[in-house]
């Protein structure tokens, strides 16, 4: 029986070697443990590493503005408020498209739907109605959204992290003036106004 001599190849370079064959599977990692037998070790190791990256769902998490506003949304609903408060933002789970869908059924716009997440809107002018077809929209208790509604106003997230203007925190307006204010239609302007208590 002739003993193997051990290849030349240094166990990098066979890691390179095998790392970048189009398939790892069983067959494959056979045939470099018969060729590499020094560095079997090194390719079992090598393979198992393979097959998790593989299996593993990787995300790409694209940085973009909405990205950043989510980001910059949540972070808002957590920081800055007592632990003993514990309210929660019923808008914190909404994706974009789920933000449109929500203004769509509300009759209304994005801009007056953005001023009732970011409570710029006092709470005290908005039609109970409102509000109840808000709750039911967003799955909450007419209750929590209230409660939601009813805290100070969150800071305005609309400007780029480039702005050269400082976010602030905005200063409420009524209902009515939110309505008048925020380009809804003549007919989405009627029917909001008629919701009024």
């Amino acid at each position: 029986m002739i003993a193997e001599q051990p290849s030349s190849r240094s166990e990098e370079e066979v890691l390179v070697a095998f790392s970048v064959e189009p398939i790892h599977d069983r067959k494959t990692l056979e045939k470099y443990l018969t060729d590499y037998p020094e560095h079997a070790q090194a390719l079992v190791s090598c393979s198992i590493e393979l097959m998790v990256d593989a299996t593993r769902n990787v995300e790409i998490v694209a940085t973009s503005e909405k990205a950043v506003d989510r980001a910059w949304q949540r972070f808002q609903s957590v920081v800055g408020q007592p632990e003993e408060a514990s309210v929660i933002n019923p808008f914190a789970t909404l994706n974009p498209t789920a933000f449109k869908s929500l203004a769509k059924k509300l009759n209304i716009n994005n801009l007056l739907l953005i001023r009732l997440r970011d409570r710029a809107i006092d709470a005290a002018t908005i039609p109970r109605r409102f509000v109840q077809r808000l709750s039911t929209e967003l799955g909450a208790t007419t209750d929590a959204v209230m409660d939601y509604l009813k805290n100070p106003p969150a800071m305005v997230s609309g400007h780029s992290f480039r702005s050269a203007v400082k976010p602030a925190v905005t200063e409420q307006i009524s209902f009515e003036k939110a309505v008048e204010t925020s380009q809804l239609t003549h007919d989405q302007q009627e029917a909001l106004k008629a919701l009024q208590d």
